[in-house]
């Protein structure tokens, strides 16, 4: 029975894995699991060992079910109401500053478009008079490096804000949320400024809250986003990428302890 289960359920964990890789593993390794997929489904049994003849049926069975699923989520807006549950209203409180987590950026280089609205809302808090300072968080990865830094420092040149109300964070010691709070708490602490208003998108707001709150800072959630955008957003796909990746973070930060 355990044995009927793990290949018809292989299929489904297969891709909730892979697509939560970075961009570059995750194409190399889907597409090598699709071409297993193909062999192992129409090669004659007899090839095939005693084991992976018994239940290969189990994994035909799954792999239908697991590439129902794809195309489900691809074409219905799943992600989008998976992500409601996480989403802050936003505050209208002033701070000590914004700091806004930026998102990426494309392979040429360029913002995404989630770094662009993130920053763009940040510029709009900074004009409004909710704070004085935009401080601005981008990460470091082995596949990108500092890409997404400077993505983000083009981008600043065109905010219609003077640049030394901007401070863009760039250390390799920035790879996931925590390790950013982390870098954040050094930055600002030095500073004085506890109070912050944090923004991102409505999937990445609860548990980024989460995150810098167990650090100490006072956290006014100024997501990017509303209802409407989280649900219906112009990739499904991504909107479920996005929404696993929160759901699965909540819960491996809150077994380290980090929320």
């Amino acid at each position: 029975m355990l044995c009927k289960l793990i290949f018809f359920s292989i299929p489904f964990f297969s891709f909730l894995i892979f697509q939560q890789l970075h961009r570059v593993p995750s194409y190399f390794f889907s597409v090598i699991y699709c071409l297993f997929t193909i062999y192992y489904c129409f090669i004659p049994k007899n090839n095939l060992p005693k084991i992976l003849r018994k239940y290969r049926n189990y994994f035909k069975i799954g792999s239908s079910i697991a590439f129902s699923f794809i195309m489900i989520i691809t074409t219905f807006p799943i992600g989008g109401y998976m992500t409601v549950p996480l989403i802050m209203p936003h505050s209208t409180e002033k701070a000590d500053a914004v700091l806004v987590l930026a998102s990426g950026a494309s392979p040429a280089g360029e913002p995404n478009l989630s770094t662009y609205q993130r920053v763009i809302h940040g510029a709009k808090l900074i004009k409004s008079g909710q704070a004085k300072h935009l401080y601005i968080s981008t990460g470091f990865s082995e596949l990108n490096g500092f890409k997404e830094y400077y993505a983000v420092a083009s981008l600043t040149k065109i905010l219609d804000i003077p640049q030394d109300k901007i401070t863009i964070f760039k250390s390799e010691e920035i790879i996931t949320t925590a390790t950013e709070a982390l870098y954040a708490k050094k930055q600002l602490e030095a500073k004085g400024i506890n109070k912050i208003l944090l923004t991102t998108s409505n999937a990445h707001i609860y548990r980024s809250c989460l995150t810098f709150e167990k650090l100490g800072f006072k956290v006014l959630p100024a997501p990017s986003h509303n209802k409407i955008t989280t649900v219906y957003a112009d990739d499904n796909y991504s909107m479920f990428r996005a929404a696993m990746h929160e759901w699965i973070g909540l819960c491996w930060y809150y077994i380290r302890g980090r929320i």
